[in-house]
């Protein structure tokens, strides 16, 4: 039997076609996916080969609930809900598992990601392992619950700044990680956040995401504590070491093929530089914050579409028309 599905193929290209339904091992679990995320990466998975993989299904930030369960998995039922963890699948005993750093293990991040290099969550079903999947509160949404992934990195980003108490947090790029990034930035009660979105139809978010928009800021003097780079922006790298005070903190969330970080400035102005690479016991985290509604989203997600209006829903998101989309691809939307 065959189903629907969103891959990037061998050459390159994005296309919905049909596929064979997952054939589930007996040390596998499968997901009936309700809802799916577009994610930035995603729109240029043909850049990125070294994490995404050709003839692959595409989605990884998704919510489902599980259709079936192999012979050799215990403690996961039929129809429990659940929210999906594409790097998850970690080995345990490497080298980065064992000193706490999950997010740099090659079994979970290189080999059986969901979406990068495993069939994804663009589909009505899609096979993953046990360490993929978390359980949901029964009372979380369904919407909130496919934004669990992509809060999960906004908010290792976040933490990697440090103390923000009292501090003025420059955030660059006002997308969904942008966006998010803000939000998490306000609970942990700064003096100012700033964001800098040169698209008018994503930093007419800021307000929302307790933030003020960069141009209604007079920057000729303006000096910033900690700047979250999320655009993967030459252009805004160069701005926010120019605007951090002396002994800032930059952590880098966005990637681009040009980094524009100039090292003179960095070192005569002693900023301290972090890369903010996916997550780690985050996502168990970021599901409490959108559970318990510290962090919301439904304001934020522009459409939710069907599987079968994908190709133009990653047509509008290339555009710059949308802020997120969410794909439904089963019967459970």
């Amino acid at each position: 039997m065959t189903m629907p599905a969103v891959l990037l193929t061998a050459d390159g290209r994005i296309v919905l076609q049909d596929r064979p339904r997952p054939t589930l091992r007996s040390d596998q679990v499968l997901v009936e996916v309700d809802l799916c995320g577009i994610c930035g990466s995603d729109l240029h998975a043909y850049q990125l080969p070294q994490v995404y993989h050709g003839d692959c299904i595409l989605g990884h930030e998704s919510t489902g609930r599980v259709a079936a369960v192999g012979d050799d998995v215990a403690d996961w039922a039929v129809g429990q809900r659940v929210a999906v963890n594409p790097n998850g699948n970690v080995d345990g005993t490497c080298v980065y598992c064992r000193s706490g750093r999950s997010n740099f293990c090659r079994q979970a991040t290189l080999e059986t990601a969901l979406g990068l290099q495993a069939d994804g969550a663009l589909a009505p079903l899609m096979a993953a392992f046990p360490g993929h999947l978390r359980r949901i509160p029964d009372g979380m949404g369904t919407l909130e619950a496919a934004w669990v992934e992509p809060t999960a990195t906004a908010l290792r980003a976040v933490e990697l700044a440090g103390e923000l108490a009292g501090r003025t947090v420059l955030v660059t790029g006002g997308g969904p990680i942008g966006q998010l990034a803000c939000r998490l930035v306000h609970l942990r009660s700064p003096a100012q956040i700033l964001l800098m979105e040169p698209a008018a139809e994503r930093a007419q978010f800021a307000t929302d995401s307790h933030a003020v928009p960069i141009a209604a800021v007079d920057d000729r003097n303006l000096v910033v504590d900690v700047v979250l780079e999320c655009s993967g922006s030459a252009a805004a790298t160069s701005t926010a070491l120019k605007l951090l005070a002396p002994g800032g903190i930059l952590v880098v969330v966005g990637a681009g093929p040009d980094p524009g970080l100039d090292s003179a400035t960095i070192l005569l102005k002693e900023i301290v530089v972090r890369g903010s690479y996916i997550y780690t016991d985050e996502f168990d985290r970021a599901i409490d914050l959108l559970a318990t509604q510290q962090i919301t989203v439904a304001d934020l997600t522009t459409v939710i579409s069907p599987l079968s209006d994908a190709l133009t829903t990653f047509d509008a998101l290339r555009a710059g028309e949308i802020m997120k989309a969410l794909i439904a691809p089963g019967t459970h939307p």
